[in-house]
Order: structure tokens, then C-alpha cells, then sequence
């Protein structure tokens, strides 16, 4: 599989001088190896009589060495990747309270580049209804700047009780900001959409969440499309769960089969379908520059079946995985630790995946839910591939 570099932008890491120096005073000196074990006692006294003088000779000292700590270990966290980051104890309860099963937001995604935040509305979803689009950069939230801020801290200021209102200051083209009001609602959102048609099933899937699963099962198993072509449209899908969508792509391939790759810190692990059964179905993905993360797996699973094709722009290209790591104060590290390669073992991330086939531009937004776009694309395709 062929893949062509796109361009990606690192934040910006925010660093007070103090913390500066505290960073090049815990990473400069040598020290024995010591695999994955903490900080050694010399190591320990040299980082506690950086902060004693700071404290003692700086024109304007920070109030606290609680917050020293917390600083420290956010700027070091953020220099590791561009998804690396470190939550307080306060952040790390509100983060996870907000994504409770009460959850209740504006359907959208956000995301960091350089600082900003910017937001991805889910298709159909109520914050594209109120005019935000994709790529709209998030300035403030109830008037509080959000530059700088872990977008799981800013996603607990966006989401709060059913029917409460939440203010967005946002930009779009680096226009002038302007304010949106929306109501937060309850997440019935459904990420699975599909339309019977003459040649094919439609199936949108806008976003991998906790029962896209159920949804992806319910359309598929229908039996008006025996022996039709599955055209599975992921195009400005975010990516969402990564397990969710390892369980969407064993609804395809025969249990064993290659799913994706991972790669660690010390080996590559295969993931494999677990389910007994698969979709013998002929299947045409839809991909767009849009299409990231848990999206780009699902595609390199499904890629690796051969009656399956993608068709598009090249996606994104984020294959890092990330999880978080309590800490015994309530606090949190979210650590990447594993990239996600395609089953034949091949990296994305900050590459992207090209599609089997480049669609052209003007065809960006077009709409294959209906007839007559879909038996454009159909003309496009190789014989094999097309109904």
C-alpha cells in the first residue's frame, strides 16, 4: 500500500521560564540506567533544590509547589507527542464525570494543533445544525479562553446537564469570532445510516461510539441486500473508539484474519478477528482527508480483505494510541503507547492512506445516498469492484 506525507503540526508546548529550566534540570544530568524505574535519590535532591531555589530567588515564585509538580509534569508530558498530556486531579474527575453514562453534549469532536483547539461536528449532529463546520477553531468556552488547554479538559467545560446551555466563541477561516448558544441534549446520536439502493447498501458511519457496533450489526443483517455491492462512506469520521472499531471490522473477515497491527515499545502485536462468521459481500470504502484514527484502522482491517476497496482523498493519518495512567493523588497522564500499523505492517501516522482509487475534488461533498451519484462512482471502478 502506497502512502504520501502530509503535513502535520506539533503544539506549541506553553512553558513558564521555571518550568523551563525545571525540564532541562530533570532530563540533562547523567544518570544509570535504571529500565522503567523512577527518579534516583541524587536525582530526586537535585530536582527538590531546583524548586528550594526558585522559591527563594525568583521575582515572582509560584505560590505553590503542588503547582510547580503539576506544570512540570504537563510540560514534560506534552513535549513526549502532540497527544501526550497531564490531567489535576480536579481535571481528571471532571473529565471523567462528563463522560459518564449521563453524558450530555453538542455532538462534536475537538481537536488540538499548535494550541488551538478545533472542532469536528458529527454529521447531522446538533452542532453542525448550529453552524459550526469542520475545521472551526474554538476560541472560548462561556467566555473562558480555551488556547493551550488538554482537549479533555476543554470537552468537561462543553458538556454538563441535559438542557443546560453551554456558549462557543468560535472562528471559522480566521474570520471574525462569533458566539453560538446551544442547548446540550441527550446523545441518541446514531453514527449508522443506511439507504437501500438499485446496486448497492449505502451505510454512513459518521463516528465509532459505544453502540455503533449495534447499529453497524442491525443494518447489515438485513435481508434486502443479499448480494448487493456495501458502500461504507467514513468520510469526516473522527475515529472515536479504536476498540469499537476493531469489533465493526470483525462483522467482515473470518475469525484470525489480520484486523491491524501494533506496535510497542518493545514488540508488534497482531489484532485478529475473533468473530466465526464474515460478509462475503463486495465493499467500496468512501475516505476523505477527514477520515482519522479508529476510522484509518477500520479501513486498513477491511483493506486487507481483498473484495474490498477504498476510494477518496488520502486520510488524516493519526495511528497513535493513547490511554490514561492514574496517579495515586487522583491525577492522570495520558500516554501514547502504541502506533497502529495496517496488517502488513505499515505505518499511517502522519502519513495518511492513500485510497485504491483518487476520486476527484469536485466529487468532495458529493452525496452517494443517492442514485445517480452512486452509479457515477460505479463507472469509475475497476469491473471487479463495481456491480
Amino acid at each position: 500500500m502506497s502512502t504520501r506525507r502530509c503535513s502535520f503540526l506539533r503544539p506549541k508546548t506553553m512553558k513558564t521560564p521555571w518550568v523551563t529550566v525545571l525540564i532541562l534540570l530533570l532530563v540533562l544530568p547523567a544518570a544509570p540506567a535504571r529500565g522503567t524505574d523512577g527518579l534516583t535519590a541524587s536525582e530526586q535532591e537535585h530536582l527538590s533544590e531546583a524548586v528550594r531555589l526558585i522559591r527563594t530567588h525568583a521575582l515572582d515564585p509560584p505560590k505553590s509547589t503542588r503547582g510547580m509538580v503539576d506544570d512540570l509534569l504537563r510540560a514534560y508530558a506534552r513535549s513526549l507527542d502532540p497527544y501526550s498530556d497531564y490531567l489535576t486531579s480536579r481535571e481528571y474527575t471532571a473529565f471523567q464525570e462528563s463522560t459518564s453514562a449521563d453524558y450530555f453534549g453538542v455532538e462534536m469532536d475537538i481537536e488540538k494543533k499548535g494550541g488551538r483547539i478545533y472542532l469536528f461536528p458529527f454529521r447531522g449532529g446538533l452542532a453542525e445544525k448550529n453552524g459550526i463546520r469542520s475545521g472551526d477553531e474554538l476560541i472560548a468556552v462561556n467566555g473562558a479562553p480555551v488556547f493551550g488547554q488538554s482537549v479533555f479538559v476543554v470537552g468537561s467545560q462543553i458538556r454538563g446537564a441535559e438542557g443546560g446551555i453551554v456558549q462557543l466563541t468560535i472562528r471559522s477561516n480566521q474570520g471574525i469570532p462569533r458566539v453560538l448558544t446551544l442547548r446540550r441534549q441527550s446523545t441518541g446520536y446514531v453514527s449508522v445510516r443506511s439507504i437501500m439502493l438499485e446496486q448497492a447498501q449505502y451505510i454512513q458511519v459518521t463516528r465509532f461510539a459505544r453502540n455503533t457496533r449495534e447499529q453497524l450489526e442491525k443494518v447489515l443483517a438485513s435481508e434486502e441486500n443479499n448480494g448487493l455491492v456495501l458502500v461504507i462512506d467514513l468520510r469526516g469520521n473522527q475515529g472515536g473508539s479504536l476498540r469499537v472499531a476493531r469489533q465493526c471490522a470483525d462483522l467482515f473477515l473470518e475469525q484470525g484474519t489480520v484486523l491491524f497491527k501494533m506496535r510497542y515499545r518493545d514488540e508488534v502485536r497482531a489484532v485478529l478477528a475473533e468473530q466465526p462468521g464474515a460478509i462475503t459481500a463486495r465493499i467500496v470504502l468512501i475516505q476523505d482527508q477527514g477520515t482519522a484514527s479508529a476510522a484509518e484502522a477500520f479501513i486498513a482491517a477491511l483493506r486487507g480483505n481483498k473484495s474490498s476497496m477504498s476510494v477518496g482523498r488520502t486520510t488524516y493519518g493519526k495511528g497513535l494510541a493513547q490511554r490514561f495512567l492514574s496517579l495515586n493523588d487522583g491525577s492522570a497522564l495520558l500516554v501514547t503507547y502504541a502506533e497502529i500499523l495496517t496488517p502488513e505492517g505499515f505505518p499511517f501516522h502522519n502519513q495518511g492512506m492513500e485510497p485504491d482509487l483518487v476520486l476527484p475534488e469536485t466529487w468532495a461533498d458529493m452525496d452517494f445516498s443517492q442514485q445517480a451519484s452512486l452509479s457515477e462512482l460505479f463507472a469509475l471502478l475497476p469491473q471487479q469492484s463495481s456491480p
